[in-house]
């Protein structure tokens, strides 16, 4: 039996008020990131590739969903009893889609460069991790564009484009899903160690408080959610007719949505880095860790600094932990 069609225009207009309501969401958590980055600009909890990486996110997202609402308007006002809405947004060589697309690649390419960013960070900025990631990350970026450009051809040829447009999503979705599962296992290792040195490996209790905190924060921090976004655009790209005129057109749903999505994941994660909700950046340098370490208590003043008076000492072997056990320890406070 054949699956049931899912119209071109009904999809766009879902993927138009999905994609809304997220740009929503990230203008407010980018306006609270940006200003958590001001606050913190004589400390170097600034990054300026990721500082700059969020703002080009978020002016390519406001641009693609912009131009996403022109095109309704084209589609349901301006071209209703001319063209059609089915016709006119199946239509992908219409210049106003093709300058859309080009937002959505350009934004792909830079929210997956700083996935591949994310992953040196958490192997203590070891650049060879990353050779592969980018060079990926280049072909997806070479393959985007080689997609749209047939339109502006003399003679496009829908063939040619589907192939492009197969191998960007294609290794698109092998970078996320590659480097998400290497940063995953990554952080897991560094919260491990981190736990057993702060409280001792015996000690029950202290894993039913922070294992779905630390699951959901890994989740985020790993860039798991776009991994899952890519999945899913993928296999609603295979399912996907040539010409959108019939057939199933879901793909256009989370297409549209796509680029708040990569702006918002790497958005939250500088947030819960410059609150401490997560692992600072330097903590994943691996060092040697003394044999004392000073556990400090938090200070309950409106400061919020700490009192150095009120400080224990614990002593373990000394062995090497991949992170800054200093500054782990100091956002693992127990409260």
């Amino acid at each position: 039996m054949a699956s049931r069609a899912f119209p071109i225009d009904e999809a766009y207009l879902i993927g138009g008020w999905l994609e809304s309501c997220l740009w929503g969401l990230f203008t407010l958590l980018f306006a609270l990131s940006m200003y958590s980055i001001y606050k913190k600009r004589h400390e170097n909890a600034l990054r300026r590739f990721t500082t700059i990486s969020i703002v080009v996110l978020y002016i390519l997202a406001t641009a693609h969903i912009s131009i996403g609402l022109v095109r309704l308007i084209n589609a349901f006002i301006r071209q209703r009893d001319t063209v059609g809405p089915v016709e006119y947004l199946a239509d992908i060589s219409v210049p106003l889609n093709v300058a859309k697309d080009w937002f959505y690649i350009t934004n792909l390419f830079v929210g997956d460069l700083v996935v591949v960013w994310r992953l040196c960070v958490v192997w203590g900025r070891n650049g060879w991790i990353a050779v592969f990631p980018v060079i990926l990350v280049l072909g997806e970026l070479v393959a985007g564009y080689g997609a749209i450009i047939q339109w502006i051809l003399p003679n496009p040829s829908l063939d040619s484009s589907v192939q492009w447009g197969t191998a960007m999503f294609a290794m698109s979705m092998a970078t996320n899903t590659s480097v998400t599962a290497v940063i995953a296992a990554r952080i897991w290792y560094v919260d491990i160690y981190t736990i057993l040195s702060k409280r001792g490996s015996s000690n029950p209790g202290m894993q039913g408080g922070i294992r779905y905190h630390r699951l959901i924060l890994l989740l985020l921090e790993s860039g798991a959610f776009i991994t899952l976004a890519k999945i899913i655009e993928f296999i609603l790209f295979w399912m996907a007719p040539g010409d959108g005129l019939d057939g199933n057109n879901a793909l256009y749903i989370i297409y549209e949505a796509m680029p708040q999505i990569t702006g918002i994941v790497p958005t939250v994660i500088i947030y819960a880095v410059n609150h401490g909700y997560t692992h600072h950046d330097d903590c994943y340098s691996t060092r040697t860790v003394s044999s004392t370490l000073m556990f400090a208590r938090a200070s309950k003043t409106e400061t919020g600094l700490r009192d150095p008076s009120s400080t224990t000492t614990a002593t373990v072997s000394s062995m090497t932990f991949a992170g800054n056990f200093d500054e782990v320890l100091a956002h693992r406070e127990v409260v």
